[in-house]
């Protein structure tokens, strides 16, 4: 079992290089609110481990009682997913949370401590730090589009935009 989820997990983020950036920033962002809320590591482990797969093992319970209840408890769910992403993404919730200047501190940070880890032999720019934005020709940084907005606020940046 344990081997097919390694075969699995290799297939679907390691062929296409944008997808090599989604669980690298996943990593990144789940340390940057670790570094300003202590709770935010102990909330991950019941949420990704206890309180998920309870949603999924009641979902699957329902459905074998009830189809139709299975196909209805679905669509709450992802009602709600699409709710919260929404309000993280359109509303700028990620924001609310920890404000847009918190997160470019702790990425200077970042790179602060990569910079003196890798001896300050290195460049930050072409270390694994995401940039947002790209600079134009006249050297100010253009607005990236809606698209790019949400792979932003999740910490997630298209491989040409660094």
């Amino acid at each position: 079992c344990h081997l097919f989820f390694s075969i699995f997990g290799i297939l679907i983020w390691f062929p296409v290089p944008i997808m090599r950036r989604v669980p690298l920033a996943a990593a990144r962002t789940l340390g940057l609110y670790a570094s300003y809320f202590r709770f935010v590591p102990l909330l991950y482990i019941l949420v990704a481990f206890v309180i998920f797969p309870g949603i999924f093992l009641g979902i699957s319970a329902i459905i074998d009682a009830s189809v139709a209840g299975g196909v209805i408890v679905i669509l709450f769910v992802l009602a709600l997913l699409s709710v919260f992403i929404y309000w993280w993404v359109r509303l700028e919730g990620c924001y609310k949370v920890l404000s847009e200047e918190d997160r470019e501190e702790g990425r200077k940070a970042l790179e602060d401590a990569d910079r003196e880890l890798r001896g300050g032999g290195e460049d930050v720019e072409q270390s694994n730090v995401v940039v947002v934005g790209a600079r134009g020709s006249d050297g100010e940084v253009e607005q990236p589009s809606r698209f790019q907005g949400m792979l932003r606020a999740f910490g997630v940046v298209p491989s040409g935009q660094q």
